[in-house]
């Protein structure tokens, strides 16, 4: 913001180009839409000529952008629930008025997309879960390895006993019918 007598106006960010005056002749079109798009800084408009996408959905675009092949990721909703404006400067000889421009049918946002997500990634073998040393477990979870009986290089072969079951004593009875 910058201050003038008192005022403050609106100054441009960088890395944003300011719009040009809005003189009002966008609202007396009645089959003009206006949509919000959202773009990385180094986005070239001219990359995506004569490309179609969806007005609601996403989609992955190749395109070539001064000889490098670049893909971007596409997302596009309406505002139905919300809906979305835009203040815009007024054609006067001030420039001190700010507008409402149409409302906004939807919103494109346009994003860099890091490689190809149709290609084929192999996922990478998970470790066994191990047991630090000096800890005692009173049981062995499911997929540990305990340090102490593996030595290097084989496993170690655990026997165990089984305790034998005492046998019951059936008492018959003889029954009368």
């Amino acid at each position: 913001m910058e201050s003038d007598g008192g005022k403050e106006r609106f100054e441009c960010p960088l890395n944003f180009k300011p719009m040009a005056v809005y003189d009002g002749t966008m609202t007396s079109d009645p089959d003009l839409e206006v949509w919000l798009i959202k773009a990385p800084a180094d986005f070239n408009p001219e990359s995506f000529t004569n490309h179609r996408f969806p007005l609601a959905g996403c989609k992955s675009q190749k395109v070539k952008v001064d000889g490098v092949r670049r893909l971007y990721s596409v997302a596009a909703a309406p505002c139905t629930d919300t809906p979305c404006r835009a203040l815009l400067p007024q054609d006067n000889a001030s420039g001190d008025r700010l507008v409402c421009a149409p409302l906004f049918q939807g919103v494109i946002t346009i994003s860099d997309a890091h490689g190809d997500s149709s290609a084929v990634h192999p996922i990478p073998d998970r470790q066994p879960r191990a047991v630090p040393e000096g800890l005692k477990l009173r049981y062995s979870p499911f997929g540990s390895v305990n340090p102490s009986n593996k030595r290097k290089g084989e496993e170690a072969i655990v026997h165990t006993t089984k305790k034998k079951k005492k046998k019951r004593k059936r008492v018959e009875e003889n029954v009368n019918v």
